[in-house]
């Protein structure tokens, strides 16, 4: 055993010991009392530095403003469905000592523009400016940026809808606190991005059925725009406000420096689909060679490309390195926004590899003219 392993309680006895098992499966042991009492500690709170490398379903970090943001990200990046941050307002670095009222009362925007500031590590020119072009360019981290940029400049107005559908102030509470806010939150977004009316649909949504048997408001009415949008497939323009073909862009955004950091987001997510798919097309990898070649015609390879632009950035937003098949394992979509764009890249995938048929059956048969023209040459001189 060493420090900072994880290990899964199998039976606890009366004096005191443990019986354990590693989360693995790889091994077992019996703890004496005393160890027991010294040296463990439940797994489920961990400081960020030993979080680093592990993945769990839900993350839940405490932020502080001397926190760094080398820490923050960590912390704010170890959940796969959730990752919540409870930020200290009324922090006090000397709480042993301080006579007077703890630091004056600030809003969690402040302390965490504060910790962004906070560099843990000293880094030479060299790293520093690798390190930023690295960030800028991950089509993970302008997504990631992009969505909450998104989810705070529409919470406003996504929260007056609901409020104009006719629930009380308490069902809206209820909603906000429910862990399918956030996917009630998506859902909608991405109706808006295909087309949908979303002002006008969502209030009847709403209202056409009681919610007296509900357990969880959001997922209900989440549940129901999902319906909505999938009986108006039809009538779902396509792609025509999704970035890259993945990420619902937003819609409605009234303030100014909002919407043109979404729209400077939006841009860099669209060039850095492009430099994926160049790429790709350049080294030509298994999981491409899978999708047929590209077509000749101008307009048909125009589409293609596009559809690679979407598989390439789904590869990298779900970090999908080395597996051969376009859209990696299905193991890999966990969450309810990964599986929304893996079916957005499938539908990708569908349509490079049509595009690539029809050209096959467009394309003139030379084989035979090619050999007759062989055989048919006289003797050299």
């Amino acid at each position: 055993m060493k420090n900072g392993d994880r290990w899964l309680v199998t039976a606890t006895n009366p004096d005191g010991s443990m019986a354990l098992r590693r989360g693995n499966g790889g091994g077992e042991v019996s703890l004496p009392a005393d160890y027991v009492a010294q040296h463990v500690e439940l797994a489920y709170a961990t400081t960020a530095y030993r979080s680093q490398g592990r993945t769990t379903d839900t993350a839940h970090a405490l932020v502080a403003p001397a926190t760094t943001r080398e820490v923050l990200y960590v912390s704010a990046t170890r959940g796969r469905e959730s990752n919540s941050l409870y930020v200290d307002t009324s922090f006090d670095p000397d709480p042993a000592t301080g006579h007077e009222p703890a630091i004056s009362q600030r809003t969690a925007r402040d302390v965490l523009a504060g910790v962004l500031t906070n560099q843990g590590s000293d880094l030479s020119a060299h790293e520093s400016i690798e390190r930023a072009q690295l960030q800028a360019e991950d089509f993970k981290v302008l997504a990631a940026e992009y969505e909450t940029l998104a989810q705070v400049a529409q919470e406003h107005r996504f929260e007056e809808l609901l409020g104009h559908s006719g629930l009380g102030g308490e069902r809206l509470e209820e909603i906000r606190q429910s862990p399918a806010y956030g996917p009630l939150f998506a859902a909608v977004r991405d109706a808006e991005a295909h087309g949908l009316d979303v002002q006008e649909t969502l209030p009847r949504l709403v209202a056409a059925r009681s919610f007296d048997d509900a357990d969880d408001l959001a997922a209900v009415i989440r549940g129901r725009v999902d319906r909505w949008a999938q009986a108006a497939g039809s009538r779902r323009r396509a792609g025509k406000n999704l970035i890259a073909g993945l990420i619902p862009q937003a819609v409605g955004v009234t303030d100014t420096d909002m919407a043109r950091g979404l729209q400077e987001r939006a841009e860099a997510l669209q060039r850095r689909a492009r430099e994926l798919a160049e790429r790709a097309i350049d080294q030509n990898p298994l999981w491409l060679r899978q999708l047929g070649a590209r077509p000749c015609d101008p307009l048909s390879a125009e589409r293609w490309i596009e559809a690679v632009k979407t598989i390439a950035a789904y590869r990298e937003r779900w970090s999908i390195n080395d597996d051969p098949r376009p859209l990696g394992s299905k193991a890999t979509a966990r969450s309810i926004e990964a599986l929304n764009q893996r079916r957005l890249a499938q539908a990708a995938v569908n349509t490079a590899m049509r595009l690539t048929h029809a050209t096959r059956r467009q394309r003139p048969e030379v084989t035979s003219v090619a050999v007759g023209i062989t055989l048919n040459r006289g003797p050299e001189l």
